[in-house]
């Protein structure tokens, strides 16, 4: 793990925002820019890049260019291949978990820009009391920018599916603009995951239904992508697909 010129101690560190990052060369410095001058010494922004060697050095030289007066530190945590949004999710957690005893929350955003640096501050200076507080795209109060019909309509059906499969009441169980409190950290690696790829959202809030944590949504604006390209894959779609219904047949035995 790579730390700025900033780090001093993790035992300073309340809050850390986690972005998982693949090839997000234009995209991650620009959120980071606009992230740095709304945090404090006790956050940590913790980029889990699982870009290659050289590509992750591109990405970490911008980002250092723009850091020399934060207040937060920046670190970073790289794996060479891409091993799935959930899986550096999760290695995001235990990292915050072993090196900051004193974490409050552990927020986790998009690389893309489309979760807004004013929806991440919103929740992770909430007072809202819960175990996970996702940014939900389908609040009243909410709104989606920039999507065709065709992608509202197929995130909209799974945001119909997956609860109902799950029986979780949330209405946007795969938006991944999320806090955890340290319980629901423990929770979810206390289990070793079904799915590594986006899949792991709609199953980290199964698990926390499952031990009777709490789970509450807060509106949110999600705006596409601007600039650089989407890096899931058909196949992570159908893997994803395929983890939903494991899932769901975990649930029925269970039951």
């Amino acid at each position: 793990m790579i730390r700025n010129s900033n780090f001093t101690s993790g035992n300073l560190i309340e809050v850390v925002i986690a972005i998982p990052s693949f090839n997000e060369r234009s995209a991650l410095p620009t959120l980071i820019k606009g992230l740095v001058p709304l945090l404090t010494p006790s956050d940590v922004i913790l980029i889990l890049d699982d870009s290659s060697l050289e590509i992750h050095n591109e990405i970490r030289s911008l980002i250092n260019k723009i850091d020399n007066n934060s207040a937060c530190s920046i670190l970073f945590s790289h794996q060479n291949g891409k091993s799935g949004r959930g899986a550096a999710v999760r290695r995001g957690m235990v990292i915050s978990r072993e090196q900051f005893p004193k974490l409050r929350y552990f927020i986790e955003c998009d690389a893309d820009g489309s979760h807004q640096v004013n929806d991440i501050i919103d929740i992770k200076n909430s007072e809202i009391t819960c175990d996970l507080l996702i940014g939900s795209r389908y609040l009243k109060d909410s709104q989606i920018i920039g999507w065709s019909i065709t992608r509202r309509i197929f995130s909209k059906i799974l945001n119909i599916i997956i609860p109902f499969l799950l029986n979780i009441p949330i209405k946007d169980i795969t938006n991944g603009l999320r806090r955890y409190n340290p319980e629901a950290i423990n929770q979810i690696l206390s289990k070793e995951p079904i799915n590594k790829g986006f899949t792991y959202l709609s199953e980290q809030a199964y698990l926390l239904s499952q031990k009777e944590l709490t789970i509450t949504e807060t509106p949110i604006t999600f705006i596409d992508r601007i600039s650089g390209n989407s890096t899931v894959t058909w196949k992570e779609i159908v893997d994803s697909l395929k983890g939903i219904f494991k899932l769901a047949l975990l649930k029925n035995n269970n039951n």
